[in-house]
């Protein structure tokens, strides 16, 4: 058999990066998941991930681009990291890492990248156990780019804003993106370019009727458009310029009172209408080894993405402003809601109405509740979990031309 080499390096007068032999040989990244951490690796520690600069550099859509980027984010190659400017949230930073931080259990024992599955024999010497820093900076140094998003970004910030507070700009930006349905983890660069491209009177605008457009939306469509969208179109204009109108429709209610809650309920009983992905790699590793079950994990995706309006008026009950934690609900659904009784959030029946709700795959409440919360009427008579399933069952008989109509797609539903 020859031994002739078959990987003939170049004379070494060019510039070259060091990237441990593992990034390139984790089977649980998609080739093109290695190309991109591969790629990242190759910059500057200064370096800052741009989303336009990954698709022109690796030729492909920006569906994949981001596919890629989560691929990074769940098997523990990237983070995200929420930057602080005077003691307030800023920018939302990627940062990469050169092995991975978040390892399996039980891959972990050793402690390093050698545990992990490699399509061919890993090299002899062992990475070093120890948590590795990050490999690139929070801040932006991508100046001998030419043409990349970032330059792009500064020059349309400057031109957007002319003489406007630069801070005030972003802090509003960030308020309105906050909590949007299916945003979570999407790059924001995009969303952001968008926003300062908009005029200081559209920005107030888009802020001011955004909760009644995904109020409006979450009726007409099954997918909600992302922020990047909503400022590029500006498709707050689809809201009713009459507050006679509004007021006669929808209502901003407190959360966990009637209203609020006859509104997540009758979504509820609405199908999912978010994405729900495929089982991750990592979780088919769970599946295979019997550690879980594939209606178990599709049962969890459904919970967490099936209903995104549902998500964010969870979301939103923990925004630190007490004006910002309620939601635009539609009136039609007041009179059902009126004989909702007041559940204690320790009581055993509030806890039937949470094995209800697993029992129906739905998302319950997070975080902290208060005392009462408002849920349709149950009999006291009736064994508890058969009288929180016919409570439910009774609501979602009343409320049934709204959903129909809902489903239909009626712009007089609510």
């Amino acid at each position: 058999m020859s031994q002739e080499a078959t990987i003939r390096r170049g004379v070494r007068n060019a510039r070259y990066a060091a990237i441990p032999n593992h990034v390139f040989e984790d089977a649980r990244l998609s080739m093109e998941a290695r190309w991109l951490l591969g790629y990242l690796l190759s910059k500057p520690d200064n370096w800052t991930v741009v989303i336009g600069d990954i698709i022109k550099k690796g030729s492909c859509g920006r569906d994949k681009a981001r596919k890629m980027i989560a691929e990074l984010v769940e098997f523990g190659y990237a983070e995200r990291e929420q930057q602080r400017d005077d003691g307030k949230f800023g920018s939302s930073m990627l940062v990469i890492f050169d092995e991975p931080r978040d390892m399996p259990e039980n891959m972990a024992s050793g402690g390093s990248v050698a545990f992990l599955p490699q399509t061919e024999m890993p090299a002899p010497a062992l990475p070093s156990p120890v948590l590795p820093a990050p490999v690139k900076s929070a801040h932006s140094n991508n100046l001998d780019s030419e043409n990349t998003d970032c330059k792009n970004l500064r020059e349309g910030v400057r031109e957007a804003e002319g003489q406007e507070d630069a801070r005030k700009v972003e802090g509003a930006f960030w308020d309105v993106v906050k909590g949007w349905p299916d945003g979570r983890g999407m790059p924001k660069e995009n969303w952001r370019r968008e926003w300062f491209a908009l005029t200081p009177e559209e920005r107030i605008e888009a802020a001011r009727f955004r909760d009644a457009w995904l109020a409006l939306v979450g009726k007409k469509r099954d997918h909600i458009p992302v922020p990047g969208t909503y400022f590029r179109e500006k498709l707050w204009r689809d809201v009713p310029s009459s507050d006679e109108v509004a007021k006669s429709t929808s209502a901003m209610a407190a959360p966990y009172g009637k209203l609020w809650n006859a509104t997540r309920i009758a979504d509820l009983l609405c199908p999912p209408t978010g994405v729900i992905a495929p089982p991750t790699a990592f979780e088919k590793l769970q599946i295979d080894s019997g550690k879980t079950t594939f209606a178990d994990v599709m049962a969890e995706k459904r919970m967490r993405s099936g209903w995104p309006i549902v998500n964010t008026m969870h979301e939103r009950t923990r925004d630190r402003d007490e004006s910002r934690r309620g939601w635009v609900c539609p009136l039609a659904l007041k009179g059902a809601a009126a004989d909702f009784e007041q559940v204690h959030s320790g009581s055993d029946l509030m806890e039937a109405w949470q094995r209800e709700h697993k029992r129906r795959g739905w998302p319950f409440f997070a975080g902290r509740l208060p005392e009462w919360i408002y849920f349709p009427a149950t009999n006291a008579d009736e064994e508890l979990d058969r009288a929180v399933a016919e409570a439910a069952d009774r609501f979602r008989d009343q409320i049934s031309d709204y959903l129909a109509s809902r489903s239909k797609g009626d712009d007089h539903a609510a």
